[in-house]
């Protein structure tokens, strides 16, 4: 009843006064941290690699993505791990591993029965053309393994292959990891999408605690300078800006537990999808009010579902007219990106895409970016790194 009441009365304030007017001066200097015509690799990618796993972001990093995108959650005991899906049954081999338990939660499964799972085998399966041997000892990634990737490191293993790290008296887990010879000297940001808060209670706060930790949290950075530019030197420079973090959630309670925990500053997206409706001008200002008093500085939206567009012109002209910004997802084609690029007048503000490499190409084509995917092929690039 009182979420009732809450998206009603949201309803009408957008009926009687519109998309709210631009956005406040603090909001709109964290919004200019994001560069335009952004590429943001879609957890890393899911068809060159398997998703979110350290070849997909090893991939997307050398590829030229200015973000690394995925998707967090928490393992029973407490390790924050990367897994779109809220069970591991799709995207590992978890029916062998723990038969019978494959459609249990993520939340079910203690770190060390998660790391007993390969993320690769079933990439392999589902797509032998692009199969590679390797991609089967893929593990599923803790969320601190894809910073240090976008650092340029990569995990440190023992001599069979398996990752090291090592676990406190008091149980915590603390990983290992090393310079990547194959680094090429892209530095991504990372773009943080947060699952079920009902589900995952505190996991604002917990991504805060790890973002301090391992150097990241630009709410508590005050070092890093406005002027770092995005791109050097011919390379993604992203995550050395105040820009190399942003947090997204399809939750109207993990906006506003962003906004609570990390106080406006940092980038942030709201994100929408399949259960929205975006018919309507009434429809669009509600969420476009509800994004801004959460504290967003974006709206994230998908292509379109059963033929209805996630972001039609109508809804991306209502959002920008408002000072929001859009990054639309997620991306597989040529055809889909001349799509949003509306003939000059894109509808999104940047892309998150399944195919990097592509959407590079795009925006090189299109004169818009001056750095991106040069020279290899993605095929090359994976074995540079060593699949």
């Amino acid at each position: 009843m009182k979420q009732l009441v809450f998206l009603l009365g949201f309803a009408a304030f957008a009926g009687c006064c519109g998309n709210g007017g631009d956005l406040s001066p603090e909001a709109r200097k964290v919004q200019q941290y994001m560069p335009a015509h952004a590429v943001v690799a879609h957890r890393g990618t899911v068809y060159w690699a398997p998703e979110l796993t350290e070849a997909a972001f090893r991939w997307a990093r050398n590829t030229g993505a200015d973000y690394l995108e995925l998707d967090v959650r928490y393992s029973k005991d407490t390790v924050l791990v990367i897994m779109h899906d809220a069970t591991f049954n799709r995207t590992t081999d978890a029916a062998l591993k723990f038969a019978g338990r494959e459609k249990d939660p993520v939340e079910s499964f203690t770190f060390e029965e998660i790391m007993q799972l390969s993320a690769g085998t079933k990439f392999n399966e589902k797509n032998p053309d692009r199969a590679r041997e390797s991609f089967a000892g893929q593990e599923v990634l803790t969320m601190e393994d894809v910073f240090r990737i976008a650092e340029g490191k990569r995990i440190k293993r023992d001599a069979e292959g398996k990752r090291i790290f090592h676990r406190s008296q008091t149980g915590e887990y603390f990983f290992e990891y090393e310079d990547d010879p194959a680094d090429n000297g892209n530095r991504p940001g990372v773009y943080i999408e947060t699952k079920a808060p009902e589900t995952y209670p505190r996991l604002e706060r917990r991504i805060y605690e790890l973002l301090t930790r391992i150097g990241w949290n630009i709410a508590e950075d005050n070092a890093t300078s406005e002027k770092e530019p995005f791109h050097a030197d011919g390379k993604v420079n992203v995550g050395n800006t105040r820009g190399k973090i942003l947090l997204q959630t399809f939750s109207r309670e993990g906006m506003t537990a962003f906004r609570q925990v990390f106080k406006g500053k940092v980038l942030c997206s709201f994100l929408t999808g399949g259960k929205n409706d975006f018919s309507t001008e009434a429809s669009c200002d509600e969420i476009i009010a509800f994004a801004k008093s959460a504290g967003a500085q974006f709206i994230g939206s998908n292509l379109g579902n059963d033929g209805k567009d996630g972001m039609s012109p109508m809804f991306s002209q209502r959002l920008h007219d408002a000072g929001l910004k859009a990054n639309v997802y997620s991306f597989d084609t040529d055809e889909q990106m001349e799509k949003y690029w509306n003939g000059g007048q894109p509808l999104t503000d940047g892309m998150i895409t399944n195919r990097t490499d592509l959407t590079l190409d795009f925006y090189r084509a299109k004169g818009v970016r001056a750095t991106g995917k040069i020279g290899e092929t993605p095929e090359e690039i994976l074995t540079m790194l060593g699949y």
